[in-house]
């Protein structure tokens, strides 16, 4: 991988932030490929532009609104020259009563460089939390998948229960 196209997913990673900060769902959703999958903290799934864009109109509208998002650039992995795995931190903060000020992801996105120009065809964003967190009683969750119920299918957000455990 050159230093260039280091740069370029670099930029493509401040574009998202920034897009992000304004809560504009159209420029967040013109970084990814037509046909892109994203799976959001709480596990859903979104396929496509279509998709992508109205799950971050509701929540920009909703849970996020006014919100501030940081992402810091951990790792780029190429996997090919045209392919590529970037690796993000990121800390959001939420101004809206009622849930978490501050919360710190780790998204991980596959970017892939078509005609001299890199998209996102896959983010997995996963919520960073203290292990075996109580479960239930998380009205962050509540909120996020209250502001999704009005705008997506159920497959794309399934309910958040329980605890994930890391394997040993």
């Amino acid at each position: 991988m050159t230093a260039t196209e280091e740069h370029t997913l670099r930029g493509l990673v401040t574009q998202l932030e920034s897009a992000w900060n304004r809560g504009d769902s159209g420029a967040w959703t013109a970084l990814f490929a037509d046909d892109a999958d994203l799976v959001h903290i709480l596990g859903g799934h979104l396929t496509g532009h279509t998709e992508i864009e109205r799950a971050h109109r509701a929540i920009f509208d909703t849970v996020y609104k006014g919100s501030t998002l940081k992402f810091t650039v951990e790792k780029i992995r190429p996997v090919s020259s045209d392919v590529a795995i970037v690796f993000v931190f990121g800390e959001l903060h939420i101004p809206q009563p009622g849930v978490p000020p501050v919360l710190h992801a780790r998204p991980t996105l596959v970017a892939h460089q078509t005609g001299g120009t890199w998209k996102i065809v896959t983010f997995q964003n996963t919520v960073v939390k203290p292990e075996g967190a109580p479960a239930g009683n998380n009205p962050l969750a509540e909120r996020l998948a209250s502001a999704l119920d009005d705008t997506l299918p159920s497959t794309a957000h399934p309910p958040s229960t329980g605890t994930a455990k890391a394997g040993r």
